[in-house]
């Protein structure tokens, strides 16, 4: 799984060809921020390439294809991850003003009130960060059902799209999707700021989800109780 999603980028004649694109892409966004929405676009390509098997580098062509895909990579993202990261910076900013609060309050002589303060607080931030973690593992099986799928709606098929992320071969993708591409794309941003790391970061971002894709082919695989590479049923639940 791992040697084919770090092998997958240089694939072919042309590879360096979408790792100049998008790094172009890149540093546009650094200007521009929504600039990065096609190079979303282009990493689901990735993924379906993961998903199916297919080791044909995609190119960044049909330009109009890749924003609409880049906004609804966006708009799934911001459900499982945005809205969860929403949540954890309000609990955090709770947190931060009620231990504040209860501190004072200790310092006239009402210490438990204070202690109780930072159980609730530190409890939030657990629930917090444990939401944040589960949009985390569940946005990438989100993604590559909507593709799967062809249709946007299949990303918030919840039941379904929980079951495929509970899988132990999806499970291990994405742990090596965030350890292995992370790693990737830090190295990456490190060497940005002299432009030579734009393509790293682009390289990782390529390994990562390609690995998405892997994992959630493995999982659906699995899940229909079919071999790998076979032709998988439609979902409509």
């Amino acid at each position: 799984m791992l040697s084919e999603a770090l092998s997958f980028p240089t694939d072919g004649d042309d590879w360096e060809k979408p790792l100049l694109i998008g790094s172009g892409i890149m540093f546009a966004s650094f200007l521009i921020g929504f600039a990065v929405i096609p190079l979303y676009g282009y990493f689901l390509r990735v993924m379906d390439a993961g998903r199916t098997g297919s080791r044909e580098l995609p190119q960044f062509d049909d330009w109009e294809e890749l924003i609409v895909d880049g906004i609804k990579m966006f708009a799934v993202n911001f459900v499982y991850v945005g809205i969860p990261t929403g949540v954890l910076f309000f609990v955090g900013f709770f947190a931060v003003l009620s231990a504040s609060i209860g501190l004072d309050s200790g310092a006239e002589g009402s210490g438990g009130a204070a202690i109780g303060v930072l159980v609730v607080v530190g409890a939030l931030l657990l629930v917090g960060g444990l939401l944040y973690l589960v949009g985390a593992v569940l946005a990438p099986a989100a993604l590559a059902h909507m593709r799967a799928e062809g249709e946007l709606v299949a990303a918030f098929r919840f039941r379904t799209v929980a079951s495929l992320a509970s899988d132990k071969n999806y499970l291990v993708a994405v742990t090596l999707a965030w350890f292995v591409g992370g790693a990737i794309s830090l190295v990456g941003a490190l060497f940005a700021i002299v432009l030579i790391g734009l393509p790293v970061l682009v390289f990782g971002g390529m390994v990562t989800f390609h690995l998405f894709g892997q994992g959630y082919q493995r999982a659906r695989a699995r899940h229909e109780g079919r071999r790998p590479g076979a032709q998988p049923r439609v979902d409509t639940a």
